[in-house]
């Protein structure tokens, strides 16, 4: 196999609008806030019992966060879950005109 057997295409900012996902951007934001909440995990050094005890839900839901299986959860559940474990960081959404041939969603 050639480099010549590869078209490079560059990505939108947003894999699953890439991929043509009708619910792109629910699920890119989705994704931005689960690696939000995976970060303050790895920075507290929460396990998933901890960080579930502080956010008053199942362990289980905090592993499914970390493993990205987030079809369970809704925007706000997970924006509940970051505030409960990092409750001096505000999530931020903002809206503006889309840029030329992108679909990102900043957080």
């Amino acid at each position: 196999m050639t480099d010549e057997d590869f078209e490079i295409v560059r990505g939108r900012g947003n894999i699953f609008a890439d991929f043509g996902d009708p619910d792109a951007e629910t699920k890119h934001m989705k994704a931005v806030l689960a690696t939000k909440i995976i970060g303050v995990l790895d920075e507290q050094g929460l396990s998933a019992r901890e960080a579930a005890k502080r956010a008053n839900v199942a362990e289980a839901d905090i592993s499914r966060v970390r493993n990205a299986s987030l079809s369970k959860f809704t925007l706000d559940w997970l924006v509940r879950v970051h505030h409960l474990l990092e409750p001096s960081v505000v999530v931020e959404l903002t809206f503006g005109p889309r840029k030329s041939g992108s679909d990102t969603v900043a957080a």
